[in-house]
């Protein structure tokens, strides 16, 4: 397409048509169907004829464009990141996680003042504390709470923190991943690999077991990330086509953790009075 926006041919380069339609190759075609292009046409040709198969439900008679289920999960996706991102930004206001927040990792990989690089099963290893200088990713989104999800053991950073006495290391070499830790009722410890076997979260991971030393100076809560805007384009990354997200891909929460986290936003339950699901019965 041209830059005002009309069509033009790859094969002819006139205006007004596509390659597919090009009355060039149906004539290449009709002279000689074993040419080059006329090859490339009768492939054309056997594409529109083809059955319309989705690469999203694997249902045939439409397209991804046309596919009711992915309308479906694309609605309860953008419900569910919303409501988990409301969670989040009442806990880490409550927990007092914000800007300038002091933290310490117990698990964290970092270099210290003298650009050693440490390992959380280093001998005499000790624990970084630093401040939480960064918004939250704009990649962190609801799946890191289901635990039948890949994101629930993925290490992903969630927050970053500047260790202390780092200043006169570069930038990269300063900061420190904080992945979310795990939250009764918000994001559950225990999870079950694809095999059903039952997996701590925290021995898969790292940089999720950390704590706040001092509260943070500004809160969240007026984010870009629990916006609107945020959101959608959450949902039109999670489900392009690129990104080779299917039906059978498609995580969300249930009824009960649903309304536990409602609950929870709506001040019924506290915290302290929220639980991780059971886990179900593997039995194999």
């Amino acid at each position: 397409m041209s830059w005002n926006g009309t069509v033009r041919c790859g094969k002819c380069y006139e205006s007004g048509h596509n390659r597919t339609s090009c009355p060039e190759m149906k004539k290449a075609w009709e002279e000689d169907p074993t040419s080059y292009h006329g090859r490339e046409y009768a492939r054309h040709e056997a594409r529109k004829k083809a059955p319309k198969t989705c690469s999203y439900c694997r249902e045939t008679g439409h397209t991804r464009a046309g596919c009711a289920d992915i309308k479906s999960h694309k609605a309860q996706f953008h419900n569910d990141a919303a409501l988990f991102r409301r969670v989040l930004v009442k806990w880490m206001k409550e927990t007092g996680i914000g800007v300038g927040a002091l933290v310490r990792s117990q698990d964290a990989r970092y270099y210290d003042a003298k650009d050693n690089y440490h390992y959380p099963g280093d001998d005499g290893y000790v624990a970084p504390v630093g401040l939480v200088m960064s918004n939250i990713s704009s990649s962190t989104h609801h799946y890191v709470a289901l635990r039948e999800a890949p994101q629930h053991t993925s290490s992903d950073s969630f927050l970053m923190m500047q260790t202390l006495g780092s200043a006169s290391l570069p930038e990269y070499r300063r900061n420190v991943g904080l992945s979310l830790p795990c939250i009764a009722g918000i994001v559950p410890r225990m999870g079950q690999d694809y095999y059903g076997r039952e997996i701590d979260r925290l021995e898969r991971m790292s940089g999720a077991n950390w704590e706040v030393v001092s509260p943070g100076q500004v809160d969240f809560d007026n984010c870009q990330w629990v916006t609107t805007k945020a959101i959608k384009k959450t949902v039109k990354e999670h489900f392009a086509r690129d990104m080779g997200q299917n039906s059978d891909d498609f995580k969300t929460f249930s009824v009960a953790r649903r309304s536990q986290l409602h609950d929870y936003l709506d001040g019924i339950v506290s915290l302290s009075q929220m639980s991780d699901p059971e886990l179900p019965k593997n039995d194999s």
